[in-house]
């Protein structure tokens, strides 16, 4: 048997309501294949950056746990069958890695941080703010063979 460490992305609204029932969905589902937990906690509630399945808000649950490796593959496809679990990703535990203590939520970045931009600017890409490369309509910066065969491309419009 080898260890893993499932992350699941639970539907928010379920699990607001009924937190133990909507961990149970999981639970059984990995019970039922022969997998035993390890270390399991809710992780966090956290905006989602794109609608999956009519949802804008998913709690992440966190698990490791032990199991056969055959035993995997069934429990991802039943997961993915599994109403109310909106995503997931089981990952191999590495051997030579210590397993952690207690699950432990560190936020990066808030909800409202997320709104303000990747950048923190309003008006700001993902690659920062557009002056930052410089005006382009002139072309001062282009050699005089280069500029006459874009004329020439135009019709001589420039």
């Amino acid at each position: 048997m080898a260890i893993y460490e499932g992350m699941f992305l639970l539907d928010s609204a379920r699990a607001a309501k009924d937190w133990e029932g909507t961990r149970a969905l999981v639970d059984g589902v990995m019970e039922r294949y022969g997998a035993k937990p390890i270390l399991k906690d809710r992780w966090d509630e956290r905006k989602l950056a794109y609608v999956i399945k009519r949802q804008k808000r998913g709690t992440y649950y966190l698990n490791y746990f032990d199991a056969p490796s055959d035993a995997v593959t069934q429990i991802r496809r039943d997961l993915t069958l599994t109403e109310g679990v909106l995503r997931f990703l089981i990952l191999a535990w590495p051997d030579d890695a210590p397993l952690p203590e207690k699950i432990e939520v560190k936020r990066m970045m808030t909800d409202d941080d997320a709104k303000a931009g990747l950048f923190g600017g309003e008006g700001r890409g993902r690659f920062g703010d557009r002056s930052d490369f410089g005006d382009r309509s002139s072309q001062e910066d282009v050699p005089e063979e280069f500029a006459q065969k874009a004329g020439d491309l135009d019709g001589g419009n420039s």
